[in-house]
C-alpha cells in the first residue's frame, strides 16, 4: 500500500481514506506519508477537498458489520 499511496498522491490526490474493517479504525491520508488514525467513535469530514461530507464511523461500521459473512 504505501507504493499505491505515493502514486495516488503523486497523481494529484490530496485526501485518502484507508478503512480497516476487523481493527475498526480508519486511517486518513494527507500525503503518502502524513496521516491520523480515527477509532470507530469519530467522524471523518472531507475538510478543503470534499467541504460539508461527513461519515460517522460507528454507523459506517455498523452496515459493515451487517454485510459481513
Amino acid at each position: 500500500m504505501p507504493r499505491k499511496r505515493r502514486e495516488y498522491f503523486h497523481a494529484g490526490v490530496q485526501l485518502a481514506w484507508f478503512v480497516d474493517p476487523r481493527g475498526r479504525t480508519v486511517a486518513e491520508f494527507t500525503s503518502a506519508d502524513d496521516y491520523v488514525v480515527h477509532d470507530e467513535t469519530a467522524i471523518v469530514d472531507g475538510g478543503d477537498v470534499l467541504p460539508g461530507w461527513n461519515v460517522e464511523l460507528a454507523k459506517l461500521f455498523a452496515k459493515l458489520d451487517q454485510k459481513a459473512p
